[in-house]
């Protein structure tokens, strides 16, 4: 295949927006009415919470209601605590639904027995109730910073949600850390994965397309504890998984990541596989790029 040809297929998924692009592309979401959700990926620092800013202040300008919260990983371990955060605001809609939705709501939010928590699409299914009520007065925007601290349950929830919004007045805006591992990594909801190079915001579908840049021969090394905790986590382990195995807090997993993902010109975790591929270990300490004439 022709180079220039080459290129433009790996620039397909991952389109350069300029910075000021992205904003007026993310504040046109916030300014529709049409039910849809959009998760934006990136590493720490590269302005994901300004993007969701922005967005919520253009929501709030055109008369829409906007609640805004942010994970806190203190409470990940704490099934449905997020959506509690997220829904809190709009509980007293809730009185106007009917009976057994209400139903679900007490005993998720502790009002119910135990044995009694509903599945996720029981769950799901009254939120969207919920939502699509509060929207009834005036659209509504949810936006949700560190979605990667959420709880698995509300994780899940949302992504359940996420998945429904068309022909809603409801839109659902999620910011991740690429990273660090999260459900939102398989909740087939649409997205960007968001990077700055020379000035400039890299988005793209992050699922399928990492941007093609990542594609850039290796040329720093990692040391032997980063290429094994990048190797972990491209075998799809957590960063606790990864603690516990290397004897390391999960803080200091994300750090290790942190350093990892610029070293192999990357930004998520789905592209630590191929860009580990490109590399080969020399000694302990120190990788080199794989010629790719020499790769099969």
């Amino acid at each position: 295949m022709p180079k220039e040809k080459e290129n433009e297929k790996k620039a397909a998924g991952a389109r350069p927006v300029e910075r000021e692009r992205a904003h007026a592309e993310l504040a046109a979401l916030a300014r529709s009415t049409a039910g849809r959700s959009l998760v934006l990926r990136g590493v720490p620092g590269v302005g994901r919470t300004s993007l969701l800013g922005r967005a919520a202040a253009v929501a709030e300008r055109e008369g829409h209601r906007v609640v805004r919260v942010s994970g806190v990983e203190a409470e990940s371990g704490l099934p449905h605590a997020g959506l509690h955060q997220l829904l809190h605001p709009l509980l007293g809609e809730a009185a106007r639904l009917d009976e057994g939705t209400r139903a679900v709501f007490d005993a998720v939010f502790g009002r119910g027995a135990e044995r009694d928590r509903p599945s996720v699409v029981r769950l799901g299914i009254a939120v969207l109730r919920l939502l699509s009520r509060t929207a009834v007065r005036r659209p509504l925007l949810l936006v949700v910073d560190d979605g990667q601290w959420l709880d698995d349950s509300s994780a899940d929830v949302l992504g359940f949600v996420g998945r429904r919004l068309a022909g809603s007045r409801v839109r659902l805006l999620i910011a991740v850390r690429a990273d660090v591992a999260s459900r939102f990594d398989t909740a087939a909801l649409p997205g960007w994965t968001v990077a700055v190079r020379r000035g400039t915001v890299l988005a793209g579908a992050h699922a399928a397309h990492p941007p093609d840049h990542a594609a850039a021969p290796v040329t720093t090394p990692l040391t032997w504890q980063e290429r094994r905790v990048a190797d972990l986590a491209a075998g799809g382990l957590t960063n606790k998984e990864i603690g516990r195995r290397m004897h390391l807090s999960p803080r200091t997993v994300g750090s290790h990541l942190y350093r990892v993902f610029p070293k192999l010109g990357i930004t998520s975790r789905a592209a630590l596989r191929d860009a580990l591929n490109r590399t080969t270990t020399v000694g302990a300490h120190q990788q080199v790029p794989i010629p790719r004439k020499d790769r099969t």
